[in-house]
């Protein structure tokens, strides 16, 4: 009983997160940039606001929940 109160919501947090990730804008600067091999052009982490902020501040709280429960549900008895 409690191993499916873990796994529905867990569930429901993977389809949201998709939703979420999906959501968001692309940066467009490839993988070379994110590892620093470009100029950043003064863009750093935390520093957009508005709604591609939210969407950034949401996917990372949705993440640690969806790793919180993936643990929790190891745990759990089936």
């Amino acid at each position: 009983m409690l191993f499916w109160l873990v796994l529905i919501p867990f569930v429901l947090i993977s389809l949201l997160l998709t939703l979420v990730i999906l959501m968001q804008e692309p940066k467009q600067a490839g993988l070379g940039e994110g590892l620093g091999g470009g100029g950043g052009g003064g863009i750093d982490f935390g520093t957009r606001g508005g709604t591609a902020g939210g969407l950034q501040r949401v996917t990372i709280y949705l993440g640690v929940t969806w790793g919180a429960l993936a643990l929790l549900l190891q745990v759990v008895p089936r």
